[in-house]
This record gives structure tokens, sequence and C-alpha cells, in this order.
């Protein structure tokens, strides 16, 4: 996969609704990557001390999620709230059901991006070993296709079973695309070692799509890109359409190699937090 420096204008939009479907269409222009972007929706955990229900959405019990995760997903005051203009995310640990309890929240049917620039601000919890925060999206039509007929692309992901073994977990993070392709499963990723700890601080996970190429930043470091053309993937459809946004903090699962308790070294409580997520419009030169 080659670099991409000029993009073909297209009318790409976000859709942001509230209530009962309803509510304000904002139109984007995909563009030339180099050029300055035009914030066009924001949520910045300024106001209230819960996720905003005009925008957030809950995913809800202890399913494993189709990847053997080993928490379970409340809308409890516990495990998300707001708080000193943050989003926290907090994983604790519970004495009967599922282990530990967390948190995901999505923009399903409320806020959806195809094309420009989604970026959030996080610092993630010490994930060693066993935690697993996330920074992604879905085709909206998840609900009526499935996965991965709707198509996902993963803007942050930390705390991989090859970072543990490499003893980089704070450090490593992946991106990478899952859909499906000719009626098959195909999935493309990549990793970025950062020379930093990543949970140290506030760090900016970044995902530029354009009709022709997404790609993924952790502070202006590539972590990852693909062409989605025509030319260059012929069945890609899936990002070629809107897309909801989601957040959560998983203990566990096949993604971290750790597949009970037992395995779960990390500090608990552990607390994932958002400053904030922003959609930018492709600017025009």
């Amino acid at each position: 996969m080659n670099e991409h420096d000029t993009m073909r204008r297209i009318t790409p939009r976000i859709a942001r609704r509230s209530g009962p479907l309803c509510g304000l269409l904002l139109l984007l222009l995909g563009a030339p990557l180099h050029a300055q972007d035009t914030l066009v929706w924001s949520e910045e955990f300024d106001s209230g001390d819960a996720p905003d229900p005009a925008v957030w959405s809950y995913d809800l019990g202890a399913s494993g999620w189709g990847n053997r995760e080993l928490q379970e997903y409340t809308d409890d005051a516990q495990n998300a709230f707001i708080e000193n203009g943050q989003l926290v995310i907090r994983v604790l640990e519970q004495d009967s059901g599922a282990p530990y309890t967390s948190a995901r929240i999505r923009t399903q049917d409320k806020v959806m991006v195809r094309y420009g620039t989604i970026e959030a601000r996080v610092k993630v919890p010490d994930l060693a070993d066993g935690l697993w925060p996330a920074f992604w999206t879905l085709g909206n039509n998840f609900s009526e296709v499935g996965w991965p007929a709707c198509g996902e692309l993963d803007i942050l992901e930390m705390g991989h079973t090859s970072a543990i073994r490499d003893n980089v977990v704070n450090q490593r993070v992946g991106s990478a695309a899952h859909w499906e392709n000719n009626d098959n499963y195909a999935t493309y990723g990549l990793f970025f070692d950062s020379p930093q700890r990543l949970d140290d601080d506030f760090h900016l996970f970044r995902m530029e799509w354009t009709p022709d190429l997404v790609r993924t930043f952790v502070d202006d470091n590539k972590i990852w890109e693909m062409r989605i053309d025509s030319a260059s993937c012929s069945d890609c459809t899936e990002f070629h359409e809107p897309h909801f946004m989601i957040l959560n903090l998983a203990v566990g699962g096949n993604y971290t190699g750790i597949l009970n308790e037992a395995g779960i070294t990390a500090s608990l409580p552990a607390e994932m937090h958002i400053d904030y997520v922003r959609v930018y419009e492709r600017a025009v030169d």
C-alpha cells in the first residue's frame, strides 16, 4: 500500500440524530490530506455527570462480545461518568456474575460519520496485563447486516497479546479494518510502538478517512493505512457508508490472549479518560 497525497472531491456526510431519528445533517468534503481541516462536530464532555443520551447509547451484557471478554458492560454511573470535563470509563471488580464491570458507549443512529477526520484525546490506564481500551467505528447498518458485513475501523486498540509478550503493552497501539470480502471475512491491521508509554498522559488518536484511503495516527505518528478505492479494494463498500463511533475498556479476551480471571494482573479499579471526541471536515485548498 502506497502513500496517497491527493484525494478527489466528494460529498461525504456526518449525521447527528437526537430524539426519534430526527435532527441535524452536516456535510463534509473530501480533500487533500495536507489541507487544514475544519471542526464540524465535537463532544467535549464538559457538562452533566453522564454521557449525553442524545449522543451516546450503551452496549450491555456479559456475553463475551465475540472475543471471550471477561467483563460485563453496564450503564451504571460507576462505570461511565463525566468528571472534570472528561468522560471516564472505569473497570471494577465484582463478587458475583462476571468478574468485572466496565462500559462500552456508542453513537449508533445518533452521530454517524462518512469520511473526514475523527479523533479523540485519550489517557489509557496501565494495561499490564489484561486491559483492552478501544476507540473504533462500525457501519451504522450493523443491526441489519451484522458483522463483518457492516465494516469496522479500529483507530485505537491496545493490550494485544504480542505487546504483553514483547513487554511493550503500554506502548504498542494497533489499528485495523475488518470487512466482508466476496462472502469471506477479511482483515488488515498493523501496530506502532510508541517510544514512550501511552499511559503516562493524554495522547491524540486520529483517523483520516477519504474515499480512497484510511489511515490512523497517534500523536502524528502513523500507525496504519489502507487504500479503499475500487481499484485497490474490489469489495470495500463497507468503508463508503456511514459509521458510528464506539469507546470502551474491555478486560481479557482473544485480543489480549488472557481468557480467565487468573491471568489479569492490571491494577484495578482502572480508568480510561477521554478529554474529547471531534470530527473534522476535509478542507479544500
